[in-house]
């Protein structure tokens, strides 16, 4: 069965998503991917996925244009086009699944598979690699990052989410005292132009053995290092859900977005919120998506703290 899988662009969302991919992969089926550059890497790792073709978004929506003529000129047996785009309704298919969430307030694994009336496998899966495993385990062994790890994700692409780097410093040195101990290395995340925050942070600890490893791994080199850490901090980020999908002991951290919808998803994901609601952040007179300022302050280091005691032990 020839099957075009129309994905996400953010990596959180595809992440998410990915129950059903692993559906369709399980069904050996021909699958084609249309997605972003962020997205790729997730989505390619499926091995039913013969061809992945990345999009740039451009005006008047000629980036799907340029899809449709990048196609085979085939009659899909099954589109599944989770951008509710227009080029899945031009395209020649026998059958088609599209999302839309129409405002949709359940968590979006929930509402991923209940499009495709999933009732088992509903966690999201990133097929293993040991490649990148083996890259990963060099990379530990060569700089000496000794167990066990905690791994923490300071930074997103929106600042109005990011928790203070002076919380994740107080936090850190709570976690790594030496009558507490619960780790022996902390590794710092990010993308390339977030290195030079967590570099930031990582010489605010400069007593305590920190690597900065922002944007020196690629995403699924990231996935195999969450599996030989011990416990993972961050905001609500693609990064968070990576983690959640590596099944790592995980503490993500909200604000100016919605849990409900976007909390980590699995047996062991955990987070905690500002006393403040969604609604009491974001859809308030004279809210600016784009002003520059935290809105994750009133979030207590004290209280993230006791909220790791509790998954640690």
């Amino acid at each position: 069965m020839k099957v075009l899988f129309i994905g996400n662009t953010r990596l959180g969302d595809a992440i998410l998503s990915t129950p059903i991919l692993n559906y369709y992969n399980k069904k050996n089926c021909n699958i084609t991917i249309i997605c972003s550059s962020l997205s790729k890497n997730i989505y390619s790792s499926f091995s039913s996925v013969k061809r992945v073709i990345t999009l740039n978004k451009k005006k008047r929506g000629l980036h799907w244009l340029e899809a449709y003529n990048l196609l085979e000129p085939v009659k899909w047996d099954l589109v599944i086009d989770l951008r509710n785009s227009l080029l899945s309704r031009i395209i020649r298919k026998k059958s088609i699944i599209r999302y839309n969430d129409r405002g949709n307030e359940i968590h979006k694994v929930e509402s991923y598979c209940n499009l495709v009336n999933l009732k088992k496998g509903r966690s999201p899966f990133i097929p293993s690699n040991k490649s990148n495993r083996k890259i990963v385990i060099n990379l530990i062994n060569k700089i000496k990052i000794e167990s066990p790890i905690l791994v923490i994700a300071p930074i997103t692409n929106w600042k109005r989410k990011n928790w203070p780097l002076q919380n994740y410093k107080i936090l850190i040195k709570k976690l790594m005292r030496k009558e507490n101990k619960y780790f022996s290395s902390v590794i710092l995340l990010g993308s390339r132009d977030e290195s030079i925050h967590c570099e930031e942070l990582k010489k605010s600890l400069n007593n305590l053995a920190v690597f900065n490893l922002a944007g020196k791994l690629q995403v699924l080199e990231i996935y195999e290092l969450f599996k030989l850490c011990s416990f993972f901090i961050g905001n609500d980020s693609g990064l968070t859900h990576l983690a959640a999908a590596s099944n790592v002991k995980n503490l993500a951290l909200f604000g100016p977005s919605k849990s409900t919808i976007y909390r980590p998803w699995g047996k062991n994901s955990h987070f905690i919120r500002t006393p403040e609601t969604y609604s009491q952040l974001v859809e308030v007179k004279g809210y600016d998506r784009f002003d520059d300022s935290s809105l994750m302050k009133s979030l207590k280091v004290q209280d993230v703290f006791n909220a790791c005691l509790q998954i640690i032990s």
